[in-house]
């Protein structure tokens, strides 16, 4: 990996390929996808499907590119085949879908299973659409006893994330080094700005696992392309939305279209008719990525306790991420 004497190093060289990256940095299409994260069906009830039908439904009326569930979607308790009317839910969109694989998507269930049923071939992927070219990540695997990086089967993470104690969370949320590799390779194989989707956030939030060596690839990559090439990377999991952004790379983590867990860590549902998911597009204009307003609010938020009501209503703030954008050290 890189020092950051030599990421700050190849910074300063790339930057003289400005020309190229002018031209590289100006999609010319627009683009749209609809996202939803942390839905939660089969073990954190309640009416995940008409929750889900809420988006399908809005999706059906966009027509966007694509779809994206950012994780934790379907966690089943029962069995994958007690989600059949849950995932045929999912398939009425007709485009194309895409999966992010979460922890509690492991809970009951291996990744060999999920891939069957959610219809992808691999549990990290890129695919392009439009003038973008977009990466999915797996996150769930945990570091052993012994030091070695063992992928989430059937539940087989809680006992290192229940252990507690210091730097018990920097055992969970791994990315292995297989996917590291492979990475960089997609990275540097294309010249189109890039979104990246994984479930567990790597640059706010949950900083849990290895993290670091994956933000060192993206980082190394966008020094050595002289530009913000990686322009984003959405996540889920922690259930309300938080952004950072880390030298010019927005991280992004959006909220549950289930529940939150305000003060006092209770779980507390959101309104099934307006349920958090959110439109992105592209504006070709102004060269930005645009994340279209989501509100929701709390069921029976007026007879909680006055100290587990949250000051702000859950939302999904309006905003705009630059494509192509200058780095930032």
């Amino acid at each position: 990996m890189h020092s950051r004497r030599s990421f700050l190093g190849l910074a300063s060289l790339a930057m003289l390929d400005t020309a190229r990256g002018a031209e590289e940095n100006s999609p010319a299409a627009s683009l749209t996808f609809g996202f939803i994260t942390d839905v939660h069906h089969g073990t954190h009830g309640n009416d995940q499907q008409p929750r889900l039908r809420k988006f399908i439904d809005a999706a059906i009326a966009r027509n966007p590119d694509f779809i994206i569930q950012c994780g934790d979607f379907c966690c089943a308790k029962g069995g994958l085949d007690a989600c059949r009317g849950f995932l045929t839910e999912w398939e009425r969109f007709p485009g194309a879908k895409h999966h992010v694989i979460g922890n509690h998507d492991c809970d009951f269930q291996a990744k060999a299973d999920l891939l069957s049923a959610w219809k992808i071939s691999n549990r990290y992927y890129s695919f392009d659409a439009g003038p973008l070219h977009f990466i999915v990540l797996d996150r769930n695997n945990y570091i052993d006893n012994a030091g070695k990086i063992i992928p989430y089967d059937k539940g087989n993470w809680y006992p290192i994330h229940r252990k507690g104690g210091p730097g018990h969370l920097a055992r969970v949320s791994c990315i292995d080094e297989e996917q590291l590799v492979w990475l960089a390779k997609d990275l540097a194989s294309t010249e189109k700005p890039i979104i990246i989707f994984q479930h567990q956030p790597s640059g706010v939030g949950s900083h849990d696992g290895n993290w670091e060596d994956l933000n060192q690839v993206i980082d190394s990559h966008n020094a050595s392309r002289g530009r913000v090439q990686v322009a984003a990377v959405f996540c889920g999991h922690d259930h309300d939305e938080q952004v950072a952004i880390r030298h010019g790379v927005h991280h992004i983590t959006l909220t549950s279209a289930t529940f939150g867990m305000p003060l006092g860590g209770n779980t507390t549902y959101y309104d099934g008719n307006h349920p958090p998911f959110t439109f992105i597009s592209i504006d070709p204009a102004k060269n930005e990525l645009v994340i279209e307003k989501g509100d929701s609010a709390y069921e029976n938020q007026s007879a909680m306790k006055p100290d587990l009501v949250w000051v702000d209503p859950p939302r999904l703030a309006a905003r705009r991420i630059p494509l192509g954008g200058q780095l930032s050290c």
